[in-house]
């Protein structure tokens, strides 16, 4: 699904987590228009040229899990054109109130547990890219999915 005109796109947003971006903090940050492509995996032949766009002067994002797949996609897409990881990570945690909470963590598939050797080959600096908490996690089978990473504990808390 695509959001927006990319011929005007000051930013192009490739997402996971389509549903989410109205609740990510510092969107509004980005350079304006935002147009966005979200995806569950790879993009499909007609995304890449949008994803190029016309402009070099156009940023790119990528906004998804701290988890095997995502971090593939992002991978990919990197080796194709110039993106920049704003995904959940260290920082991303912190900027939602939620580094530290034990609760937004999922224990990983075995699947996606023997994708980590494989992500050193992928995307050698995935740990730079999510930080030394997001890591940990990955190290000891667990992940945090955008969703978790922006849940708002202080509405549960009055509720």
């Amino acid at each position: 699904m695509r959001v927006g005109v990319g011929n005007d796109a000051g930013t192009v947003i490739y997402t996971t987590k389509h549903l989410c971006l109205s609740r990510i903090s510092g969107i509004a940050e980005f350079q304006q228009p935002v147009v966005t492509i979200a995806r569950y995996g790879l993009p499909i032949n007609d995304d890449l040229p949008f994803l190029h766009g016309s402009s070099p002067s156009v940023d790119r994002v990528f906004i998804g899990d701290a988890d095997p797949p995502d971090i593939l996609v992002f991978s990919w897409l990197r080796e194709h054109l110039p993106i920049v990881w704003h995904g959940v990570n260290d920082e991303f945690l912190i900027r939602h109130g939620n580094r530290g909470d034990e609760g937004i963590r999922i224990r990983m598939s075995d699947a996606e547990r023997e994708t980590i050797p494989n992500l050193l080959c992928f995307c050698p600096d995935f740990r730079e890219l999510l930080g030394e908490y997001c890591s940990s996690l990955l190290d000891g089978g667990f992940k945090i999915e955008v969703e978790g990473a922006i849940i708002d504990r202080s509405v549960e808390a009055h509720t």
